[in-house]
């Protein structure tokens, strides 16, 4: 992957506020979230090579996934530690894992790059949609890598081509036509970073891990209306609504009803909104 031309900390500082603002979304579409996208955290968690008595590290785990599903599987013998940039996700994650009994996952505020354990701390890492988010992707898998047992692997998760991902892919194509806002810099992180298998795969390559091998997993979502997935797409998809939260409140509305109108000539012919995308999954060895 290209360098980044962007400023890291900015960058940083940037997605932690926008994630915060996100975090409500989150809270609000969580039923459809965890249905949905279940079987790559379960999937990330084999490919992981994760068993009961594990002690895990997830990176980036927003509101605690693919922490709690790691967690059913350590048991009460292993232990979880789920970080993320964000206080308002981690917030979350930690009413989720006690909603659901689950006591044994740590909830730590910490950017990727930042992360600090002892070397061989780990006998498995994880990250589902988020280390993709990070400026520096290869160096912070390099750091994980030193947190782990020799011979442990990491499993990771990116959104494949625009053409296989219309769920984040046309929102936010027509809200950058609708606002002409150019392209991002080449390198530049985001949920459409890692399209393909060398892309997620050399993060993992890039940050010395062994072995690395990529598959894909079909993520099927399905909202009610047209109108109902242009309100997830602002509340959950941070990227997509910061672009838009730039401009005055006449220009929002009618930047979102574009939305609405463009992933309407998608719709079932009862109205519903069914979308297939596709995810990558990568996994490697320390």
């Amino acid at each position: 992957m290209e360098t980044t031309q962007i400023d890291a900390g900015e960058f940083r500082a940037k997605q932690r506020t926008d994630w915060n603002t996100a975090s409500q979304g989150w809270r609000d579409w969580n039923e459809l979230i965890d249905a949905s996208t279940g079987p790559v955290s379960k999937r990330l968690v084999e490919l992981a090579g994760i068993r009961a008595g594990d002690r895990v590290l997830d990176v980036a785990a927003g509101y605690g996934e693919p922490s709690l599903t790691a967690a059913k599987v350590v048991g009460p013998e292993g232990s979880v530690v789920a970080t993320d940039i964000s206080a308002g996700m981690l917030s979350f994650g930690r009413e989720r894992a006690a909603a659901e009994g689950v006591e044994s996952i740590e909830f730590v505020e910490a950017d990727a790059s930042s992360l600090d354990f002892p070397a061989g701390s780990f006998d498995a890492a994880l990250s589902r949609w988020g280390i993709i988010f990070e400026p520096d992707g290869e160096g912070a898998a390099g750091r994980v890598r030193g947190f782990l047992k020799p011979g442990a692997k990491m499993a990771i998760a990116s959104w494949g081509s625009p053409e296989r991902c219309p769920m984040l892919a046309v929102p936010m194509m027509t809200v950058m036509q609708r606002l002409n806002v150019p392209p991002p810099p080449p390198g530049t992180p985001g949920p459409l970073s890692r399209p393909t298998p060398e892309a997620i795969g050399g993060l993992l390559e890039g940050g010395g891990f062994s072995d690395v091998a990529v598959e894909e997993l079909e993520v099927e979502l399905e909202w009610e209306s047209p109108e109902l997935f242009t309100k997830y797409s602002k509340e959950i998809a941070a990227p997509i609504a910061a672009m838009v939260s730039q401009h005055p409140p006449d220009v929002q509305e009618q930047t979102w009803q574009a939305v609405t109108e463009a992933i309407g000539a998608r719709a079932s012919a009862d109205g519903k909104v069914r979308l297939k995308n596709l995810a990558l999954l990568a996994v490697g060895t320390a």
